[in-house]
């Protein structure tokens, strides 16, 4: 009877807590923080990186601010450009033959420069080239180039970045969608903000919110992420499987019309002759190129291919193929080819921003840096909880937020490389940004706390911003364009407010666990 008793009692203090989480929602929590603990340095240096490379053209201004721009050049110094950096890459490489792609930005009104990139077996290098189409003396690696490979493979060479950031796509989207089930009430509670209660409530209000308020935004950039970012690996398995290892015919629905290598020496097809090929006639519908590309330049194999913007639709660009010649192949495909074709090129457009202008940049970098937030208030409410429940982890509250600010400071800092000639180069650029990256979390351990770790970054990424605005503008003065003056602004800006921060935020910091971006 007694034992009776004590079951029927059991049972009632389970009814009597309604709330109390199904086996479902602690499934779908357990393995939600297990991921989020796994892998959330590198979602979150994949999401914050993201967020920045969206502003790639508008940065690209502000580090080229020395270089007079010009929306448009005539086609004959676009071919003087193109003609003077293969003679250069073939004097280096050793010949024509030893050069496999030439590469040429061309400008238009959202980026007035133009550049000419090639391709050696030594690596890469870029030149500036003015409106006559004269290269710069000395070439010039960009920084948002680079910024740009963090987030698409995180430097890491081959097939191997692409696999990381694949990985982390898909641990993105499975936190996305167990974050859903592990908080039944997350729509329910959407306009929950209670910044004003304690730290833990407060985070987790944050991470809810902007979960929330983004979540189709979410979803969209980590499926398109993860797709892009594994298609190397997917074109291999289908190889495999059906077409018994042949790369060539797997990938060739993408890869275009083909051209048989030829090292007789060829002219550069100019690029009047091939705008005119696929100038559009509809009247006020005109293309403008964003970008010349040449595989085997310089000789009668070359394949030539022009990415001409289309209209202001989600796929805004086309690409045109043509031979040695300058005879038009065929296209792409994007805007009118096949169906599997035109949604590439729309989840293309849709992941990048590439269409809208500056309105859509600037959506797509608040929402990106909200997705930034929420990874790393995630892994900080993990931690939170572990202290509340009194099995804290110090020196892993001390290191997450050496990793929170540790990453955006890295990322300065590599900026701060472009203000000198000597250090301007893709090497420099890694090594600096890397560096903090690994090395602040393991100096972060010297501090006391997770909180004073935070104070201490974050006046140390503001001061580093402000001091990169200064300095940028004191080497270009203040008659540099528009653009690079609003973005030395706004990184004054941002500079300010992360010191103004130290000292409301960090006096009201109850618990060191919890550090927010």
């Amino acid at each position: 009877m007694i034992m009776l008793k004590r079951f029927a009692a059991r049972v009632l203090a389970r009814r009597a807590q309604p709330l109390a989480k199904s086996g479902l929602v602690q499934s779908a929590l357990a393995g939600h923080s297990a991921l989020g603990l796994a892998l959330g340095a590198l979602i979150y240096i994949v999401c914050l990186s993201g967020a920045v490379a969206v502003f790639a053209d508008d940065l690209g201004r502000w580090e080229w601010a020395a270089t007079p721009e010009s929306a448009s050049v005539a086609p004959e110094a676009v071919d003087r450009a193109m003609a003077a950096g293969l003679a250069r890459a073939a004097e280096t490489a050793g010949g024509v033959d030893k050069v496999s792609v030439l590469y040429t930005l061309l400008p238009r009104p959202d980026w007035p420069h133009m550049a000419v990139r090639a391709y050696t077996a030594a690596g890469e290098v870029t030149w500036q080239a003015d409106a006559n189409g004269v290269l710069a003396d000395a070439p010039s690696d960009k920084w948002t180039d680079v910024i740009g490979d963090v987030h698409l493979g995180l430097t890491l060479p081959g097939l191997w970045g692409g696999l990381v950031v694949g990985t982390v796509g898909i641990a993105l989207m499975s936190l996305l969608f167990s974050g859903i089930l592990a908080h039944p009430r997350i729509f329910r509670d959407a306009f929950a903000l209670r910044l004003t209660g304690g730290r833990r409530l407060g985070l987790a209000d944050l991470h809810n919110r902007l979960s929330v308020w983004g979540l189709p935004f979410h979803l969209a950039l980590s499926i398109t992420g993860t797709l892009f970012a594994l298609a190397s690996l997917m074109v291999v398995a289908i190889a495999q499987v059906g077409y018994h290892g042949n790369l060539a015919r797997a990938s060739a629905p993408l890869r275009g019309p083909a051209v048989v290598a030829d090292a007789a020496t060829q002219p550069l097809p100019p690029i009047a002759l091939l705008q005119a090929q696929v100038a559009d006639p509809t009247p006020g519908a005109a293309r403008i190129s964003r970008f010349y590309y040449v595989e085997r330049p310089g000789t009668r194999g070359q394949r030539v291919l022009l990415d001409m913007t289309h209209r202001d639709g989600l796929t805004q660009g086309d690409r045109f193929y043509f031979d040695g010649e300058g005879k038009f192949l065929a296209p792409a495909g994007f805007l009118d080819g096949s169906v599997g074709l035109r949604i590439y090129g729309a989840s293309l457009a849709l992941h990048c921003a590439t269409f809208g202008g500056l309105a859509v940049r600037l959506a797509y970098g608040v929402l990106g840096l909200a997705l930034a937030i929420v990874s790393a208030t995630g892994f900080s409410i993990f931690l939170a909880r572990r202290r509340d429940r009194g099995r804290p982890l110090p020196g892993l509250e001390r290191a997450w937020a050496g990793v929170t600010w540790g990453v955006p400071v890295a990322m300065v800092l590599s900026a701060a490389c472009t203000l000198v000639p000597a250090w301007a180069r893709e090497p420099v650029y890694i090594g600096a940004f890397w560096l903090p990256v690994a090395a602040l979390p393991l100096l972060s351990l010297l501090v006391p706390s997770g909180a004073g770790v935070s104070r201490l970054l974050r006046r140390v990424l503001g001061g580093a911003l402000l001091l990169l605005a200064v300095a940028h503008l004191a080497r270009h003065g203040l008659g540099l364009p528009g653009a690079a003056l609003v973005v030395d602004l706004m990184l004054a800006g941002a500079g300010a407010g992360f010191i103004a921060s130290t000292g409301i935020i960090g006096r009201r910091a109850a618990a060191p666990a919890a550090v927010t971006p």
